[in-house]
């Protein structure tokens, strides 16, 4: 790096710090009261205290053991706040949330670029980090509860990991493939969806043509690392619940909650005749509403496509999500409609030209040229992409692809900053061409 990439590169994380600090601090809800007001954010924040103080992971619904969202996330809030509880420091559990968010936040931002840098250099890094450090919707997520934006940074970790090495040597060492291993099953644990970036790296492995023995090696590490990690969990679920449980119940819900006749592609609660008696207890739920939602797929191939795109209208419609969840804790809206309506309408604009510009990028992940760095990147780009789709639609569950539009779109300025530095020079080359006129 010259001195001024890393002058740059010091001012992108110093302005992604500084601004979500400011917003931790500008936006400070008070704690969730109410599932019906907050939604998940009250479950997230409810389980977080409980396993503070010793209580497990217990429905507030049926005082039973439950595992109906994966544990990861309320584990991770439940260490933080057994940590501030027994502590000196003041019991501000939303400002550690807040404080705890602005710094994977942060670090979100150096993970992008490192990615970028070694996918395209170090001017794709900074763009990348840079787009990423002022988006607006990831910077609003800060003061909330939603796990997207620690669910991102643990994503990063692992792909960094992934692509920083070279390929084209090899595959990873075991050291390496033990590390991916590791940080992608915390991932996992918070929300399964991480595990597509196991697909990218079988993958990677694949095109660097190292032979199918060190494909089956450098895949099956990583996947049994993963597996090793929610051994735990799956137990305790066992015991608790009589099941086996490697993730949580609450799949069933979210699969048949948008699977029938009726559906419009967004939230409803899984009450409906696509589902089974909400009044089941979890795990027959869970089953029930699995199959019913796999055979109305089955049953209504045409309409389970016009839900598709009626998801993916919902999913990509706008990018606020973050104002939406911070004025929905607490007794209710804290922040003034003067401030939302412009930062809202500056968020969807800004999540537009994003996605605009990542749109002409992402061709460029298809590229012969570190294709195995590539393809792990396209695996975490496509697949967080298709998951919710099948899902039930909702502008939320778009927030994990942020870095990855990020970065394609980091991609895209580049190219056309490298056409137009092209088109100056061969200006320039044609002008020193041009013959000198004869003296008389």
């Amino acid at each position: 790096m010259t001195p001024r990439e890393r002058w740059a590169l010091r001012l992108i994380l110093v302005t992604g710090v500084c601004l979500r600090l400011a917003w931790a601090l500008y936006a400070r809800p008070a704690a969730p009261v109410s599932w019906y007001l907050s939604g998940d954010q009250f479950s997230y924040y409810h389980y977080g205290v409980e396993i503070a103080r010793g209580n497990g992971y217990v429905s507030y619904v049926t005082g039973d053991a439950t595992a109906y969202y994966p544990i990861g996330y309320p584990a991770i809030l439940g260490a933080l706040y057994f940590a501030v509880l027994h502590s000196p420091v003041p019991d501000d559990l939303m400002l550690a949330t807040a404080l705890l968010h602005v710094v994977v936040g942060s670090a979100s931002v150096a993970l992008v670029w490192v990615i970028g840098t070694a996918l395209g250099g170090v001017r794709v890094g900074l763009l990348a980090a840079g787009l990423y450090a002022v988006f607006p919707n990831m910077i609003f997520q800060v003061s909330t509860v939603q796990l997207e934006t620690m669910f991102v940074f643990l994503l990063l970790v692992p792909l960094a990991i992934a692509v920083t090495h070279d390929w084209a040597a090899g595959p990873p060492s075991l050291q390496r493939a033990l590390a991916v291993g590791a940080t992608l099953g915390v991932a996992v644990i918070v929300r399964p969806f991480a595990a597509v970036l196991l697909v990218g790296v079988t993958a990677a492995l694949v095109v660097s043509r190292v032979g199918w023995r060190a494909v089956l090696k450098g895949a099956a590490v990583p996947l049994a690392v993963v597996i090793l990690m929610s051994v735990p969990w799956t137990i305790r679920n066992a015991a608790q619940m009589h099941a086996f449980i490697p993730s949580s119940t609450n799949m069933g819900d979210t699969l048949c909650l948008d699977r029938n006749l009726d559906a419009h592609g967004g939230f409803r609660f899984a009450d409906h005749d696509g589902c089974v008696d909400p009044g089941l207890a979890e795990v027959p739920r869970n089953a029930g509403n699995t199959r019913k939602a796999i055979r109305f797929v089955v049953e209504h191939p045409d309409r389970e496509l016009l839900q598709i795109a009626r998801r993916a209208r919902i999913m990509f419609r706008d990018d606020h999500d973050g104002l939406v969840a911070v004025q929905s804790l607490g007794g209710g809206e804290i922040l003034d409609p003067e401030v939302v309506t412009p930062l809202r309408a500056a968020a969807d604009w800004y999540f537009y030209a994003v996605v605009a510009l990542a749109a002409a990028g992402a061709p460029a992940l298809l590229r012969r040229q570190q294709r195995a760095e590539r393809l792990i990147v396209l695996s975490g780009l496509v697949g967080l992409l298709v998951i919710p789709l099948l899902l039930w639609g909702n502008p939320r569950f778009h927030l994990p692809l942020a870095p990855f539009l990020a970065l394609c779109a980091a991609t895209s300025l580049d190219a056309a900053h490298r056409a137009v530095a092209r088109r100056r020079a061969a200006r320039r080359d044609a002008g020193d061409q041009v013959p000198l006129s004869a003296e008389p």
